[in-house]
């Protein structure tokens, strides 16, 4: 794995809240991958991750092309999350407004419109509001977007989370079950549950009930509370709380689910442990109602944001007796605390595979992975991104497309499931030196 901090103008010096990657970019005509950003400026812009063989042709060339600049937002933007269906992109930040974009040809473009107040000057791609969804009465955290792309859940500041018809911009249900802010947001690919997290110190599990239904009622409930998570006994008989409580000074919690639904990583976690309280809780999806079956600890700084890739990998070749899950395919998870990010592989247990501290001066608040999991890309307050390549030998199998699937129940008897002990990460303190991650050089 090699990485490298893209030193660029991103957004006039001003912090990065989100990144994501669009996974239907038709990388074979166009090269590399496109991604969107999100900033302190008020703007959502559009980048293109040049191809390693790009690069190489020519060192000179950075490594990062902007194609656009989408200004319609009045306040920061939190949040941009690609539909899984389409290349159409979800914002949200501190005005309230979600709004959902769509890419515009040249010639389209000029016949229908006669106002240029979203053109920038530089702009290689043209992007338009395709809708507006209003109603949410405080700043938007985090979206996601359910696997079919019809729908889209946000978290809010005003405690709640919304769950929204994109089709029609509208919202169909309010999820008023926290307390306090709702930071992140997760919906599952297989589209079953949706999972929230709050800094009232809680997950909570909501199970889907609306099927593969395209059409939504008003009034009717489209999701349900299946389960909710504040603590869970220790050896000694007691009860220890999950997750830090609102003291803990971040934006978002951003908890993700495995591409193959099965793992549900989350966010903030915390743990009475001598070598380190911060940790990266994991359920298992057959398991949602019960304790987490995963720990993924020894981190200097809380939890703020979780990714998995969105491909599976090729094997390693021999058996692997520490995988996380029994005949399960390899899977990649990237977890970033304020100040660093692990990678582990789901056949590696008990260490990350890679560490990356000391790229930042400010905290971390976003990751992406590109379509293949060839690149992971990390965002900061500082107002500058890092780009990983991750080694040849993990080679991605071809992504699965997003797309609806048939309702399932638990399995009576779940996968096993390897609990992972907590990881110790050498840490000094006041030490800004950057720790030597496994396979990790420059890009």
């Amino acid at each position: 794995m090699r990485v490298k901090t893209v030193q660029i103008n991103w957004h006039d010096k001003q912090p990065i809240f989100s990144v994501d990657f669009d996974h239907n970019y038709d990388n074979a005509q166009h090269g590399g991958w496109r991604f969107a950003t999100g900033g302190g400026d008020n703007n959502v812009r559009m980048w293109r991750l040049r191809s390693p063989a790009e690069r190489e042709a020519d060192p000179n060339v950075p490594a990062v092309e902007f194609l656009a600049s989408l200004n319609r937002h009045t306040a920061p933007v939190n949040v941009v999350r690609f539909s899984p269906c389409s290349s159409r992109l979800a914002s949200a930040g501190d005005d309230g407004v979600i709004i959902i974009w769509r890419q515009v040809d040249d010639a389209h473009n000029q016949a229908g419109r006669t106002d240029q107040l979203d053109d920038v000057a530089g702009d290689v791609e043209t992007w338009r509001p395709a809708a507006m969804l209003r109603g949410s009465l405080a700043d938007i955290c985090d979206l996601a977007w359910s696997p079919d792309g019809a729908f889209v859940v946000s978290a809010s500041v005003d405690n709640t989370a919304r769950i929204w018809d994109a089709r029609d911009a509208r919202c169909v249900q309010v999820l008023a079950d926290h307390s306090h802010y709702v930071q992140g947001v997760a919906w599952d690919p297989r589209g079953e549950f949706i999972a929230t997290q709050g800094s009232d110190r809680s997950l909570r599990v909501y199970r889907w009930v609306a099927g593969a239904a395209r059409e939504v009622r008003t009034g009717v409930d489209v999701a349900k509370l299946a389960a909710s998570h504040y603590s869970m006994p220790t050896s000694e008989g007691r009860r220890q709380r999950l997750f830090h409580d609102d003291n803990l000074v971040s934006f978002f919690r951003r908890p993700s689910v495995s591409p193959d639904g099965r793992l549900l990583a989350t966010a903030a976690g915390v743990q009475r442990a001598a070598n380190g309280r911060n940790v990266c809780y994991v359920w298992a999806r057959d398991q949602l109602r019960s304790e987490p079956v995963l720990r993924l600890g020894g981190l200097a700084k809380p939890v703020v944001a979780t990714r998995w890739a969105p491909c599976e990998f090729e094997a390693r070749g021999e058996t692997c007796g520490d995988a996380w899950v029994a005949s399960a395919p390899r899977m990649m998870l990237a977890v970033a605390s304020q100040s660093a990010v692990s990678v582990y592989d789901t056949e590696v247990a008990g260490r990350a595979v890679g560490v990356m501290d000391g790229l930042h001066y400010a905290a971390i608040t976003d990751l992406a992975w590109t379509s293949d999991g060839s690149h992971l890309l990390i965002v900061s307050i500082d107002g500058f991104a890092s780009v990983a390549s991750l080694d040849h030998s993990a080679r991605a199998l071809p992504l699965r497309r997003a797309a609806p699937l048939p309702e399932t129940q638990p399995s009576a008897q779940p996968e096993p499931i390897v609990a992972i002990p907590a990881q110790s990460v050498p840490n000094k303190s006041g030490s800004r030196k950057r720790l030597a991650p496994t396979l990790l050089s420059t890009l």
